[in-house]
């Protein structure tokens, strides 16, 4: 008397799940590789926001030590240009003047962008802009502080 047993199965089964794990064991890894690259470039976006910000600060600081009493006002020079660290800054300020009650008032617009890794659309680009706007009050444009 013959039996028939089902002989072949399991292997088939055991193909499935060691492609159904590798896939997934895949998947996992670039996700995980995803997660790591952005979060490094959060990091660096972070650090280009510092650097944006201590350029902007430079100008502002330029501008304030001007304010003396029977001193011209600040005119805003050209652009400069920085390499901090791994960043390349650039900082630039316009101004414009207002007449306040009698009093001269000098707004600044200073535009601050600190770039690193390359150009845009570049894997390990950062770019972050800082706008500042301060602004001086004199009772004349050569003369004391308002």
């Amino acid at each position: 008397m013959w039996t028939t047993r089902p002989e072949g199965f399991a292997i088939v089964s055991a193909l499935f799940l060691i492609t159904a794990l590798a896939v997934l064991g895949a998947a996992i890894m670039h996700f995980s590789a995803t997660q790591h690259v952005t979060g490094a470039q959060d990091i660096q976006g972070s650090r280009a926001l510092a650097a944006a910000r201590a350029g902007a600060d430079w100008q502002v600081t330029q501008i304030l030590a001007q304010e003396l009493p029977n001193n011209p006002q600040y005119a805003c020079g050209p652009a400069a240009g920085f390499s901090f660290g791994d960043f390349a800054l650039n900082v630039s300020c316009t101004h414009s003047d207002h007449d306040e009650e009698g009093n001269k008032v000098r707004v600044y617009n200073i535009t601050a962008i600190a770039s690193s890794g390359g150009s845009p659309g570049a894997l390990g680009f950062v770019e972050r802009r800082v706008d500042v706007v301060v602004a001086t009050c004199r009772k004349t444009p050569d003369g004391d502080l308002c």
